[in-house]
């Protein structure tokens, strides 16, 4: 496939990533729980270490908040694994390639097309035990720790993909300096919520979208341009 062929499927697998982002809350189950759920509940049930973590997500067992938080959490875990996942893997992927010229062998691109799939694979491990314990909440027994395990090396992953990323903006013959210095951003977004999850995992979010989001400027950039000159 041609850099602009590759640049077309990063922008397509992009707009799907954003348009399962916005979808997560129209979900139903998450506008019924409205303020049950605190800002930020899905991704420090991700981090959830103990029961007293769940506790501060999903209330107390006589709660009547409770029933709400869970049918919303695993609403938006079934979303995840059936639509999101496949998504962001897709345009991890797709990206990689569109900033190594379709070239598969170069090592930076096969070291980010690897983690962009461990890191899909990281996530089903966290979000299929998610939806586990949302079923035993007083009892998680091991649970919490497959899922904790899982979404570090989720975040840690992709944070790997975009290091990759940036090194192939760096290193291409016409360089793309405002990209590569996005695409760090996550690195240093994932040591942040590294170092106290609960107050820094919003920071961590937000390097992500900036880096995705530049991901998606520039693949649709080169699109545009690439048609341009072709006609």
């Amino acid at each position: 496939m041609s850099t602009r062929g590759w640049a077309l499927s990063t922008a397509i697998t992009g707009a799907a990533v954003l348009a399962v982002s916005v979808a997560f809350s129209l979900l139903p189950e998450m506008r019924e729980a409205g303020q049950c759920m605190a800002r930020g509940a899905v991704i420090q049930f991700e981090f959830a270490r103990n029961t007293e973590d769940l506790t501060n997500i999903f209330g107390p067992a006589d709660s009547i908040c409770r029933d709400l938080v869970i049918a919303a959490m695993d609403a938006v875990n079934v979303v995840d694994l059936l639509a999101f996942i496949p998504a962001y893997v897709a345009f991890c992927m797709c990206a990689a390639l569109y900033l190594s010229g379709g070239q598969w062998g170069r090592p930076l691109a096969a070291a980010a097309v690897a983690s962009a799939v461990l890191a899909g694979l990281a996530d089903v491990l966290e979000t299929s035990t998610l939806l586990d314990i949302t079923g035993v909440l007083d009892d998680p027994g091991d649970l919490l720790g497959a899922s904790h395990f899982g979404a570090w090396s989720k975040f840690a992953l992709l944070a790997a993909h975009a290091l990759f990323c940036a090194g192939l903006c760096l290193v291409a013959e016409k360089r793309r300096w405002i990209l590569g210095i996005a695409l760090v951003a996550p690195t240093l977004g994932v040591a942040a919520a590294a170092s106290d999850h609960v107050t820094r995992s919003g920071i961590m979010g937000l390097t992500f979208v900036v880096a995705w989001v530049a991901l998606l400027g520039f693949a649709l950039r080169d699109v545009v341009r690439a048609k341009g000159a072709a006609a």
